[in-house]
């Protein structure tokens, strides 16, 4: 059963200097084949506006899934690398993306996931991003 919830996510990029974006939505969280899965609209503020964002996060991954004005899927793994696409109406990006630090403590009544990773762009670093998601469940 899908239940509403707070979803709070909090981003620093470093890239020349610190930029912080911080957004708060309301969506909805629910457990779904041994995954949680969280899901929220995105807004003006994050640069984003027109998107679906989804989290599913495992006991040891995160997934990040945007759909719509912007389109990517990011698979966060400790100590892991991925390569993605970026799609932005704009164009695309090719970037690698590894994760340096992931930690998860999350249940039914939502958690937190904080997570620490780099962007490359033509294999140099060009973006480290930490990144922090508190999912409050509200009860029905």
């Amino acid at each position: 059963m899908k239940n509403n919830a707070v979803i709070k996510v909090v981003s620093i990029q470093n890239y020349e200097e610190d930029e912080k974006i911080e957004v708060v939505s309301v969506g909805t969280f629910c457990k779904e084949e041994g995954m949680f899965v969280a899901t929220y609209e995105e807004t003006e503020l994050s640069g984003m506006g027109d998107t679906t964002t989804t989290f599913k996060i495992g006991k040891d991954y995160f997934n990040l899934i945007r759909e719509g004005e912007i389109n990517t899927v990011m698979e966060f793994k400790r100590g892991h690398s991925t390569s993605i696409l970026y799609n932005t109406p704009q164009g695309g990006l090719a970037l690698q993306v590894k994760t340096r630090s992931l930690k998860i403590d999350i249940n039914d009544l939502g958690g937190k996931v904080d997570l620490e990773y780099d962007i490359f762009v033509d294999g140099k670093q060009s973006i480290n991003t930490k990144l922090m998601a508190t999912i409050d469940v509200k009860q029905n």
